[in-house]
């Protein structure tokens, strides 16, 4: 008789064989083992399907969903989201590592917490090397995540997450590079429990490939609309998704745009890839629409600078 699984990890692959060793590894050696390992691997044409399927020769708790053609990683993760057994759904990012103990964390918590329906922690931030950068410290009161979801920005860590499975929960496919920030913001529309532990969970992979680094003026764009979705619903009990066209955002051109909020993203993103001849470029265009007597004056002035001061500083003063 099978045992039914308490977790159902799920993690979306698209050309990650250079860290997917590590991160398969990471959650096959879990201090808690009654799990199944959902990987989609969204049409790879590098060696990562290779190396999973020899993964799974090894540990059958791994089950394998081949996509057919590329579909992204919204799609991608529904699919997975569609097949958990799981009691408890636990995501994963094919370049991050888990903690041994971070599955039987988070399960305890939420064991134990019944009003909590989705729970975020902490995580170690590294580079392509593996060596730590900084840490991210998630906020933990409950009331204040949920006043800084609504009103600011996404404050939980996608990878580092674990909800409670009632085969309802999908992501969104034209919230486009904020999936996970929108499921929060329908969840709490819900009034379903959303907090963060202080545990170090993960280590997260700060590449520079990462969404928030090249993709960071739409993201902050999709951002903004996951929030008027919200408002929306808050108003007229439903929002505006369906009609929505996720293509005014998609086609913005990076080299033209005047947006305020696209040139922010593009701004902060290129500050943090140390690209500062292109961080001056979107600051020139941002001051000549937006004035200079702004924080943004500040990142103009630190890009002139030696780059271990330039780093220094970015831990102290920008976020």
């Amino acid at each position: 008789m099978k045992i039914k699984p308490e977790i159902s990890v799920i993690m979306s692959v698209y050309n990650e064989f250079r860290f997917l060793k590590k991160s398969i590894e990471s959650i096959l050696n879990q201090s808690f083992s009654n799990f199944e390992f959902i990987i989609i691997d969204d049409c790879s044409t590098d060696k990562s399907l290779k190396i999973i399927k020899e993964y799974q020769k090894k540990d059958k708790r791994i089950k394998i969903i081949l996509n057919k053609k590329n579909l992204g990683l919204t799609k991608s993760l529904n699919k997975g989201l569609k097949k958990a057994k799981g009691k408890y759904i636990a995501r994963m990012d094919a370049d991050d590592i888990s903690l041994p103990k971070r599955l039987e964390i988070q399960y305890k918590f939420l064991e134990k917490n019944k009003e909590i329906f989705l729970l975020g922690g902490g995580a170690i931030n590294i580079d392509e090397n593996d060596d730590k950068i900084t840490v991210f410290r998630p906020i933990c009161n409950e009331k204040k995540l949920r006043k800084v979801l609504i009103t600011k920005r996404n404050a939980i860590s996608h990878p580092t997450i674990m909800f409670r499975n009632n085969n309802h929960i999908f992501y969104r496919e034209k919230m486009w590079y904020v999936e996970d920030y929108d499921l929060y913001l329908r969840l709490l529309f819900k009034d379903k429990g959303i907090n963060n532990i202080k545990d170090k969970l993960i280590k997260y992979r700060a590449s520079s490939t990462s969404i928030c680094r090249t993709k960071a003026g739409h993201q902050k764009l999709f951002a903004e609309k996951a929030k008027l979705f919200y408002q929306q619903r808050l108003k007229q009990g439903q929002d505006e998704y369906e009609s929505f066209d996720p293509d005014q955002i998609l086609k913005i051109n990076v080299n033209r745009s005047d947006n305020k909020l696209f040139l922010e993203g593009e701004i902060e993103a290129s500050f943090k890839k140390n690209d500062f001849n292109k961080c001056r470029e979107f600051l020139k265009r941002y001051f000549k629409n937006y004035g200079a007597f702004n924080k943004y004056l500040l990142y103009y002035a630190t890009t002139f600078l030696p780059l271990k001061i330039i780093i220094k500083l970015r831990k102290i003063i920008f976020c």
